[in-house]
């Protein structure tokens, strides 16, 4: 089995020598190629959700300000009634504020983190510019080169599914403690036939998205890599 940290990972490719059908390497580095752009898609489709997410709650958080803001200023003078705004300002609201801003920084994360390894690289360019390889031996040198790419870009994508996961999560979050917040403030105490279905609904999220096995996949991956 091949090692995950790069440096060993080029240090053991370095030592292959390939001693195979010369047809085979052309039809390698097809599966490669075709492994990279797969891995570039998923990596997209991970910064696109991550960018849609980062806007809208940029969005909610504006119009959670300028609602508190309206709210607060026409309740000034009043000590209760429909325009009371300190009832819906309970524990269920900030934590609902804190899992919306947590989300946030998770998106950004997930968004900034993103990087990905599509080209071959200036050391092997120069290699094959200064060497009078056969046409084998340049193929071998290729697929060497997509063999470190694959192992980088699987890092990158294991590593930011779960910051995706986090993110979607958090959102789910802040939607039932507003949810509850908001009851809390119309009607009072929350009862618990109504907190605990709220927490189970959560719990579930957790289980169904994968995040504990995805979370352990990344810690791994970073293992791996020291």
């Amino acid at each position: 089995m091949s090692s995950r940290d790069p440096r060993e990972l080029k240090s053991e490719l370095e030592e292959i020598e390939f001693s195979g059908d010369s047809e085979q390497l052309g039809e390698l580095r097809a599966e490669a190629r075709a492994t990279v752009d797969a891995q570039r898609e998923t990596l997209a489709d991970i910064d696109t959700k991550a960018s849609k997410i980062l806007r809208l709650n940029i969005a909610l958080v504006g119009i959670l300000i300028s609602v508190v803001s309206i709210a607060t200023q026409l309740s000034s003078g009043q000590t209760s009634g429909v325009g009371t705004v300190e009832p819906f300002l309970n524990s269920y609201t900030v934590l609902g504020v804190g899992a919306l801003v947590l989300s946030t920084a998770f998106a950004a994360m997930t968004y900034t983190a993103s990087e990905l390894d599509v080209g071959v690289s200036s050391e092997n360019l120069t290699k094959l510019l200064n060497s009078d390889f056969q046409q084998q031996e340049t193929e071998v040198l290729l697929i060497q080169n997509y063999i470190m790419r694959i192992n980088f870009n699987r890092s990158t994508n294991v590593r930011n599914i779960p910051l995706v996961q986090v993110t979607i999560l958090l959102i789910v979050s802040a939607i039932i403690s507003f949810a509850l917040g908001l009851y809390h403030g119309i009607a009072g105490t929350v009862p618990i036939w109504l907190l605990i279905p709220s927490i189970l609904l959560l719990a579930v999220v957790v289980l169904v998205s994968g995040l504990p096995t995805q979370t352990h996949r990344a810690i791994t991956d970073l293992r791996a890599w020291r």
